[in-house]
């Protein structure tokens, strides 16, 4: 009788092993696009409910103590600049409730997988040959500093299942982080390569909303590319 708390717990350990290696081994890549043929076929796509934008803007406060006068003069300055991060984080997240980052990107991965897999549209899940899922573990805005580039990132799963035999065609785990570039924000290139909370601070609500769409489009892009590539991995292994 006094070895079954051991027992009981050795099962229990036993347990949370197996749960950990089903939580490893569901989020693995798996890349068996070249087995299958999409010629055609419908193709669904869904994506599961996307959690709230985060907004990841920062300013900085250099402090010298060898400097009063500098010192103070650099804290008042950040004080103005951390009131104005401010008010450009609630600019951009107004910017984000118009624009449907998360929906766009489904939408414009969708369309460039279906044209690369030369698939079909159908929508709805239960009819197609094949599904495309989407979930967004996280995404967000964010700028290490003031004056820093601003990107959008984004941490997805995106997985291809096949409804036939309810296997899974294709599975990537992906860290999506693009830059912000001026023409997006309908800016002049003359200002440099990237844009800053500076930058966005003086900006119509217009601008950012076009701006964030061609964010959107171009994190899609990515998506879309990456599956491209493990397609041509998949019929055409060195």
């Amino acid at each position: 009788m006094q070895k079954l708390p051991g027992l009981r717990a050795a099962l229990a350990s036993g347990a949370l092993v197996i749960l950990s290696l089903l939580a490893l081994s569901s989020c693995e890549t798996v890349n068996r696009l070249g087995q299958y043929d999409y010629k055609g076929q419908g193709m669904a796509a869904q994506m599961r409910l996307p959690p709230e934008p985060k907004m990841d803007v920062h300013y900085y406060v250099k402090v010298d103590f060898s400097d009063p006068i500098g010192m103070a003069l650099n804290v008042g300055s950040n004080i103005a600049k951390a009131a104005n991060a401010d008010r450009v984080e609630g600019l951009m997240r107004q910017a984000l409730s118009v624009v449907d980052v998360p929906g766009m990107v489904r939408d414009e991965a969708y369309s460039t997988c279906l044209s690369v897999l030369e698939a079909g549209r159908e929508e709805n899940a239960d009819d197609a040959e094949y599904l495309l899922d989407f979930d967004i573990h996280t995404w967000g805005i964010h700028a290490s500093s003031w004056v820093s580039a601003v990107t959008l990132r984004m941490k997805l799963t995106v997985t291809l299942y096949s409804n036939a035999d309810k296997t899974i065609v294709w599975r990537r785990g992906m860290d999506v982080e693009r830059p912000a570039t001026p023409v997006m924000f309908g800016l002049d290139q003359t200002v440099g390569n990237f844009v800053t909370s500076a930058m966005l601070g003086g900006m119509s609500e217009e601008s950012l909303v076009n701006g964030f769409d061609q964010l959107a489009r171009d994190t899609a892009f990515e998506v879309s590319r990456t599956l491209q590539n493990d397609l041509f991995d998949a019929r055409y292994p060195e």
